[in-house]
């Protein structure tokens, strides 16, 4: 009789244990599910793909009109940034751009052949900013734009600017 209450004991024990372990991987595992999924490439709405903050304030002036916008945080926008304040003459190119000649190259970046309305960009070619104020399906040639940044207000300061005129960058 003892062998078979010895076997009980050692069963009922690996039972508990087993129904121990399961009861605390149901409640990790619960724990795990219950919680919102973290999102690694969550970014704000209005941030270019891949760029995440912390943004630069900086303010936009052509005569007595004003925009304000935000840098993305990238190595050429990081480089832009250092240049501020900055002046520069802006021309309208093709009704969907102010564009002028910046004092210097920029830090590299990745072009992109596509922009969105409200967008700063760099040209490399050229040295140049642009502001995208009007999206007319066209697609930037090679090496592409490398979007710096986006206007937060008054991007109609810049789209009201006659032909040429006189950009003034500053910190906001």
């Amino acid at each position: 009789m003892r062998p078979m209450i010895t076997g009980l004991v050692v069963l009922a024990t690996a039972v508990t244990a087993v129904a121990g372990l399961t009861a605390c991987a149901s409640t990790t595992d619960s724990a795990e599910n219950s919680a919102p999924p973290a999102s690694p490439t969550a970014q704000p709405a209005t941030s270019q793909p891949g760029q995440e903050g912390p943004f630069t304030q900086i303010r936009l002036r052509i005569g007595a009109s004003e925009a304000t916008a935000r840098l993305y945080d990238n190595a050429t926008a990081r480089d832009f940034a250092s240049l501020i304040p900055v002046t520069i003459t802006l021309h309208d190119l093709g009704g969907r751009e102010k564009a002028g000649p910046l004092p210097r190259e920029l830090a590299d970046g990745a072009g992109q052949s596509s922009y969105r309305t409200g967008q700063l960009g760099y040209w490399p070619p050229t040295n140049d900013l642009a502001i995208y104020y009007r999206d007319d399906g066209f697609t930037i040639p090679d090496p592409g734009i490398v979007m710096i940044g986006e206007i937060d207000t008054g991007l109609d300061a810049i789209t009201d600017a006659d032909g040429n005129g006189t950009l003034t960058i500053t910190a906001a």
